[in-house]
């Protein structure tokens, strides 16, 4: 595969242009937010706003055609992963052919089937492959820290981890150091008052990719939430995936709140507009992008904007089940 990561200047300016450009083809009928959130995995794509859209509702209507019918999962995971494949090279065809091959292998292991999960942590480890096919060998350890996740967090660990968990499979280290170091990292935030949750696992196995000792990268996190708290924004158990984000930067916590609020005056301009939680979220995707360190190494840069990208479907994931849950009750 040929990467097509590029780096903007101003991402919330590129995040407008190619957001516009995908509306430009919406029908009034469909909702905007899956876009948005296809906007924000394709901020740092290299090419044209218009070449960047209509690739990616091409790549959309490839993966729903491409997909047997057991294995549609909707439009707003469908639109990310069109956009993550666009920025690396791939294709619908190849991609869904490895899902199909490699969930084979996840029931070979006894994990649980869970579509979504299972298809963002193929994308994940096929990208960690260089586009190549993923090997047993990959399938296991991927089980392994798996099962590592389940030693310390029986009753929180689930397909919901999958996505994360192929991010640490691709990291140094056995299984069980990867698993003690993401108990260290879960372990410190508990220490600083985040409750014991599904969200809080999420973040503490992000956190393994980012540079520092878990006591300081609690200490971020912590210190972020309480910045955001001075300034009237709650931050709920589904933000704890985007403290993680923002606890890789290294600027202040204060500089990185003041930065991710302005952003969020400025999205606020957007109509149709944002909801809450989509708004947090591309809020912190734009400031993430702006303060990360763009002079590192590309395969920090690349294992960063991986992480973005299993946040951002997370995030998808959770406006998916709640647009799902209004419609269930409007009716």
């Amino acid at each position: 595969m040929q990467s097509r990561i590029a780096i903007p200047d101003d991402p919330i300016s590129r995040f407008k242009s190619i957001y516009q450009a995908l509306e430009k083809d919406r029908r009034w009928w469909r909702g905007s937010a899956r876009l948005r959130y296809a906007a924000m995995a394709a901020v740092c794509t290299e090419g044209s706003p218009a070449t960047i859209a209509m690739a990616i509702r091409g790549i959309d209507r490839e993966l729903k055609d491409a997909s047997p019918w057991n294995m549609d999962v909707g439009s707003y995971i469908r639109f990310i992963i069109g956009s993550i494949l666009y920025q690396n090279g791939d294709t619908a065809k190849s991609f869904i052919k490895e899902v199909e091959r490699v969930r084979k292998m996840f029931r070979t292991e006894k994990l649980r089937r869970a579509l979504s999960m299972e298809m963002m942590a193929v994308l994940v480890l096929r990208i960690q492959a260089g586009g190549g096919t993923i090997s047993p060998q990959t399938v296991r350890r991927f089980r392994e820290i798996y099962d590592e996740m389940k030693q310390h967090h029986r009753w929180l660990t689930g397909p919901d981890d999958f996505p994360a968990c192929a991010i640490l499979t691709g990291q140094e280290g056995s299984p069980k150091a990867i698993g003690d170091k993401t108990e260290q990292l879960f372990s410190a935030l508990r220490a600083r008052k985040f409750p014991n949750s599904n969200p809080l696992q999420t973040a503490a196995n992000l956190l393994f990719l980012a540079d520092g000792t878990p006591e300081q990268l609690a200490d971020k996190m912590a210190k972020l939430k309480t910045e955001f708290r001075s300034r009237k924004l709650r931050i709920s158990q589904m933000n704890f995936d985007e403290l993680a984000i923002l606890s890789f930067l290294e600027q202040s916590p204060e500089r990185i709140v003041a930065d991710v609020v302005a952003n969020r005056e400025n999205l606020k301009k957007i109509r149709p507009r944002f909801d809450q939680g989509t708004l947090f979220n591309a809020s912190v995707g734009m400031t993430f992008v702006k303060m990360f360190d763009a002079n590192s190494d590309m395969v920090s840069m690349s294992r960063a904007k991986t992480v973005i990208d299993v946040q951002a479907v997370i995030a998808a994931q959770q406006a998916a089940a709640a647009a799902a849950a209004a419609a269930a009750a409007a009716t």
